[in-house]
């Protein structure tokens, strides 16, 4: 899947809900796996926790999919203006790609721009650190 395709899966996931102490949905996040298999979140940011959108879309693929290997993944964030961003994942989203399953350290392709893709593994050097 190109990855702006993925992109565009992501971006239709951002449908921000405010709370009175955090925000539902503001971020959206799109996977598609090993298998093609595509999997899609919102984030959720309440003043008891935060769940990333990656994490939410991951869950989806574990407890929908049985799956575990993770081709592309994305996560966007769009301003008041329209305008969207690809964000990078937190380093929780990150580690939780590589403890669902170790491959993807050198399966998993991070999108992190419009037209800048990495592997999981530059994102997370010291995997293996422990």
């Amino acid at each position: 899947m190109h990855h702006r395709d993925l992109i565009a899966h992501a971006c239709a996931q951002v449908h921000p809900k405010q709370l009175k102490d955090g925000v539902i949905g503001d971020v959206g996040a799109a996977l598609v796996t090993t298998t093609g298999h595509i999997y899609t979140g919102r984030c959720i940011l309440t003043g008891s926790n935060t769940i990333c959108a990656e994490r939410v879309a991951i869950a989806r693929m574990v407890s929908e999919g049985n799956e575990y290997t993770i081709a592309q993944i994305v996560a966007v964030w769009r301003d008041e203006h329209g305008r969207v961003y690809v964000i990078p994942p937190c380093g929780h989203c990150r580690q939780a790609m590589h403890d669902i399953d170790p491959q993807n350290i050198r399966i998993t392709q991070v999108i992190l721009s419009h037209d800048r893709v990495v592997p999981l593994a530059t994102l997370l050097p010291y995997h293996d650190w422990w």
